[in-house]
């Protein structure tokens, strides 16, 4: 009897160890924030980015590849809807149409998409002025909108390789 209780004993003993060596690991963790808004004017502008979770890597991605959306929307009267990248992203005008704002994303290993932004309907044709604030240039639409949903797309044929490319983008109301 004492033989058993013996190796029983080590039985779970053993066990308790097994079960403690295992490594513990966290994937694919994500994140989002929001505020709460107590007793104070609510926000006057707000902003979702979504990027595509499901892009295949390629060595030469076409332009106006849509790697994301974003929607912003005001409940103000007063002044445009304006978008721009976060610093993090080199935001600049673009070069070619003027009528929109670029930014470089970088994955984790370095590697960089050059985008731009402009409306979910047409990537040709952006909807926006470039406006510069303070140095740094925002899209700010031509026709006054309470909503607007936009797309993030690729400037031109390019390397998209595989990886996590976190973006930043800023909105706001312009005001003339």
């Amino acid at each position: 009897m004492k033989a058993l209780l013996t190796r029983t004993a080590l039985a779970t003993a053993l066990l308790v160890t097994i079960t403690g060596a295992q490594a513990a690991s966290m994937d694919f963790e994500v994140s989002d924030s929001d505020t709460i808004v107590v007793g104070a004017t609510a926000e006057k502008v707000t902003l979702r980015v979504t990027g595509y979770k499901n892009l295949t890597p390629s060595a030469s991605a076409p332009m106006y590849t849509k790697l994301g959306t974003f929607n912003m929307s005001t409940s103000s009267g007063v002044g445009t809807l304006a978008v721009t990248y976060g610093a993090e992203h080199k935001p600049a005008v673009i070069s070619s149409s003027g009528a929109s704002v670029q930014g470089a994303i970088t994955n984790g290993e370095g590697n960089s998409v050059s985008t731009f932004l402009s409306s979910a309907a047409s990537a040709m044709k952006p909807p926006f002025n470039s406006v510069t604030i303070g140095g740094t240039p925002w899209a700010a639409l031509i026709t006054p909108a309470t909503s607007f949903e936009g797309g993030i797309y690729t400037t031109r044929t390019q390397n998209l390789s595989a990886g996590v490319y976190p973006i930043t983008l800023r909105a706001a109301l312009y005001q003339p």
